[in-house]
């Protein structure tokens, strides 16, 4: 009624397509799944639809997506950082501005996470520059790594060192839950447990399934418990029973690992493969943060092949609005046989 109040319209059942991103990417996919009747189509970029339990692909697509260079140079600030903890040196915590994560494993995720968000988001010589250029050098390589958290994920991308520490992720006022909320859907459906592989890991093998467990009990007390094959009987996971959803994923993002890669002819499938395309590069275009609405690709290493991803996925978005006018859907007269959507 609003659309066709703002087009002077009447008479007019409106054709909808969902979007999402990341998680609502999954939503997006999900809602489509379940509302056939109500949708024309979905995209899901970044959807991550599969719930993974041990999820060491997350680490392995870092060390990929790092080279072998700045690979080489984590993989030794983890195994110094480890040493200088085993050791009881906890003033390596004051050197990330990280003194109240009493935990060790809290303290060793975060850095964890700081790692992966260079890729993630599209920022890799950000972080591995400095890196490689101090290894090269002989200088204090932990030092190096702490003026990037400190600069970078603290300071840029706006993490907070405290929603590390399992008491503050107790806290369930309104104004502090939001890290909160996102454990319990870990610790209750989808898991994602970014545990260290076995072998050539780049965070530290702390950082296993047990601190998981141990966190999710300490957060959430007994009998919360991540059964991600019930999420995945539930939803279908990779394998899901829907159609007319386009899934797009950036080469560099480790989430891709959790979300549908291989393509159909219902459920297509792309890969937007450059350097810095990470989560959201279709929507986000490169970096994907700090957050950029306007999706410039200008800035991604391969501007051609993310502008070529976004050309498949309109025209399967003016497909198949199209045919869902074809089928009485939306009964407003068109000129043209085809929806026009613009790209940029």
């Amino acid at each position: 009624e609003t659309l066709n109040a703002k087009y002077n319209r009447s008479g007019v059942d409106n054709s909808w397509f969902v979007f999402g991103g990341s998680y609502s990417g999954a939503l997006s996919a999900w809602f489509r799944l379940k509302f056939p009747h109500l949708t024309c189509g979905s995209l899901a970029s970044s959807g991550v639809v599969l719930a993974v339990y041990n999820f060491t692909d997350f680490d392995k697509q870092i060390g990929e997506s790092a080279g072998p260079e700045c690979k080489e140079a984590l993989q030794e600030v983890t195994r110094l950082v480890d040493g200088q903890l085993q050791s009881g040196h906890n003033s390596v915590k004051e050197l990330f501005g990280a003194k109240l994560l009493e935990n060790d494993g809290d303290f060793l995720y975060l850095l964890a996470d700081a790692a992966a968000i260079a890729f993630q988001y599209g920022n890799p010589d950000v972080l591995c520059s400095p890196l490689v250029e101090a290894k090269k050098n002989g200088t204090d390589l932990v030092e190096a790594f702490a003026h990037y958290v400190n600069d970078y994920y603290v300071g840029t991308f706006r993490a907070s060192v405290a929603s590390y520490d399992q008491n503050y992720l107790k806290n369930t006022t309104p104004a502090e839950s939001s890290y909160r909320l996102w454990w319990y859907q870990v610790c209750s459906e989808v898991a994602y447990f970014q545990v260290a592989p076995k072998n050539d890991s780049v965070r530290s093998a702390k950082i296993d399934t047990r601190y998981h467990l141990d966190l999710c009990k300490n957060v959430f007390g007994e009998g919360v418990y991540p059964d991600v094959s019930m999420t995945n009987l539930y939803y279908g996971g990779t394998r899901i029973a829907g159609s007319k959803i386009v899934f797009a994923n950036g080469s560099q993002d480790p989430w891709r690992h959790a979300s549908k890669q291989k393509s159909s002819e219902e459920l297509p499938s792309y890969l937007i493969e450059c350097s810095n395309c990470g989560h959201c590069t279709d929507i986000s275009g490169c970096p994907q943060a700090p957050s950029n609405i306007g999706g410039d690709s200008s800035k991604c290493s391969s501007p051609e092949a993310v502008n070529k991803v976004r050309k498949q996925i309109v025209d399967h978005i003016d497909l198949w609005l199209s045919e869902c006018q074809d089928q009485g859907r939306d009964t407003v007269t068109k000129q043209g046989s085809r929806w026009s959507i613009a790209t940029y």
